[in-house]
């Protein structure tokens, strides 16, 4: 079985969201291996060199930690998606094992990343959770892939609404914003929906 990781935005040395991220861990070790992850405190401490500025903290672990790491986090950019289809994707939980959404990403062209299509739904990119912007608000495929945790909180706030997102409606919507533990609305990774491509 495949070890999982969590993946969770540092600034400045403290760590952001962390609650989501425990709970993710948690259930995924109880769902896995019956039991819930063991934190050892000391096994998440901040390098003293990396307390200033934007860290990523990257945690391999089953039902215990197996390895920590830090490293400076720069946001890429993402100017254009091609929308990919695969009607058997599945990956409800952040294994290690990414191949099914490596083979997906390998299929970009030149383009700078994959939106995958399921059964005709967007669900995410894939590295990503998606937010399409409408004139009436912000929405989130109720078809997503995994259910990352800045989505659940940007759900549980308010901000953004869940819906089904079909490649038919793309139209309707101004753009997407892509998301996840390391990138916030706020951080303007954007991508204008004449930007999306089919090929």
């Amino acid at each position: 079985m495949s070890a999982f990781i969590e993946t969770i935005l540092v600034i400045d040395g403290e760590f952001c969201n962390f609650s989501f991220h425990v709970a993710r861990m948690k259930e995924t070790s109880v769902v896995f291996f019956r039991r819930e992850i063991v934190f050892i405190p000391d096994e998440l401490i901040v390098p003293e060199d990396l307390r200033e500025g934007v860290v990523k903290c990257r945690i391999i672990y089953d039902y215990v930690i197996r390895e920590v790491e830090f490293i400076p986090y720069h946001i890429r950019k993402i100017a254009s998606l091609k929308l990919v289809e695969d009607n058997e994707i599945v990956y409800p939980f952040k294994s290690t094992d990414r191949d099914a959404l490596k083979r997906l990403s390998d299929r970009r062209g030149d383009r700078d990343e994959v939106l995958i299509v399921k059964q005709g739904q967007i669900t995410d990119t894939s590295f990503s959770n998606v937010v399409f912007r409408a004139c009436d608000g912000l929405y989130t495929p109720s078809a997503f892939l995994l259910n990352g945790t800045r989505r659940q909180r940007l759900l549980r706030e308010g901000i953004v609404r869940e819906r089904e997102i079909r490649v038919a409606d793309l139209t309707r919507y101004q753009g997407v914003f892509l998301i996840n533990a390391m990138i916030d609305l706020s951080d303007q990774v954007y991508v204008p929906v004449e930007r999306i491509y089919s090929s």
